[in-house]
């Protein structure tokens, strides 16, 4: 089996939300859907993410682009993880 490809940003954070047993269902059959149609799109979190954009699109009128644009401009320079130290390993005490 091939690895599967990369199809979330590096800058993505990591959340949790919580599901009932519908809100549960209602993702497997978009999964279901989407894998019988051959859509690379069938993870928890693609359908989550689809769903955001395709109701923020709606209700907000605002665009992926339009929020992008909207956000501050990283520099490439810029190391998000420089104020991390790797501790040493503890040494072995007899």
């Amino acid at each position: 089996m091939s690895p599967r490809e990369k199809h979330i940003p590096d800058d993505a954070q990591r959340t949790s939300v919580c599901l009932t047993a519908e809100d549960k269902m209602a993702i497997f059959l978009v999964a279901q859907s989407r894998h019988l149609s051959r859509n690379k799109r069938t993870t928890t979190n693609d359908i989550l993410v689809d769903a955001l954009w395709d109701f923020f699109e709606r209700t907000e009128g605002k665009t992926r682009e339009q929020v992008r644009s909207l956000l501050p401009v990283a520099s490439a320079g810029e190391n998000l993880g420089s104020n991390i130290a790797q501790m040493p390993k503890p040494g072995r005490k007899r």
